[in-house]
């Protein structure tokens, strides 16, 4: 099946016509894609770290970590940071859809993440929480 998306690309590179639904291929991220099995990694490792830090900024250290720590502000600056970078990228994640059929089509991509709420739950999450402490 790669093989035909990929002769369908060369193909179009040519000047011969491509289906529609190949156009912007090389724009998505397929789940089999190893950067992207990376960058989930680092989104577990990021989610757990907020986790177990925003329940001791804002219980027990009342916020005063944040404000008196250089390096604790940066580093939630830095996974803020991660976290919008990580809502970009889930507009050209690839998904399968309730059937187990990958959908790679931008436009439903696009759609699907929108409508299935993530993209507010994500956008919610990249908001600066430092900032707001200060």
């Amino acid at each position: 099946i790669l093989y035909y998306y990929l002769t369908k690309l060369s193909m179009a590179k040519h000047g011969e016509r491509i289906h529609p639904s190949l156009r912007g291929i090389r724009y998505v991220i397929f789940p089999d894609n190893r950067w992207a099995q990376r960058w989930d990694f680092i989104m577990i490792l990021v989610i757990i770290y907020f986790a177990f830090s925003v329940p001791y900024q804002l219980g027990i250290s009342g916020g005063v970590t944040a404000v008196t720590s250089t390096g604790f502000f940066v580093f939630n600056v830095i996974a803020n940071c991660i976290f919008a970078v990580d809502t970009f990228l889930s507009f050209f994640r690839a998904y399968r859809d309730n059937k187990g059929k990958l959908v790679y089509s931008l436009p439903s991509i696009r759609r699907e993440y929108i409508r299935s709420g993530w993209f507010f739950i994500n956008l919610l999450a990249s908001f600066p929480s430092t900032v707001s402490w200060l």
